[in-house]
């Protein structure tokens, strides 16, 4: 199967069709919990990755140039954070 390929800023090319598997595996090694894809928009909007923080709940999503394993982790880290903060007031 032949993939395309997107070059992130950092020239790190990013596979641009991944298995349902393999997403699912990038987003659950970040410890999230894998949904879906939301569907890209040509030329507006590129795929968006989409997934659940396991303990708050949040729906949240990347774009699937961006996904990665320590994209995953940051992002959950930065709503769990903001769950915890806005819990605390």
């Amino acid at each position: 199967m032949e993939q395309s390929v997107s070059t992130t800023s950092r020239g790190n090319a990013v596979p641009l069709r991944l298995s349902k598997a393999e997403l699912s595996s990038i987003v659950e090694a970040g410890g999230g919990k894998y949904v879906g894809v939301l569907k890209e928009i040509p030329e507006r909007m590129e795929k968006i990755v989409l997934f659940i923080s396991p303990q708050t709940g949040t729906s949240l999503g990347i774009q699937i140039s961006r996904l990665t394993v320590e994209a995953v982790r940051e992002q959950l880290a930065e709503s769990n954070a903001a769950f915890t903060a806005a819990d605390s007031k």
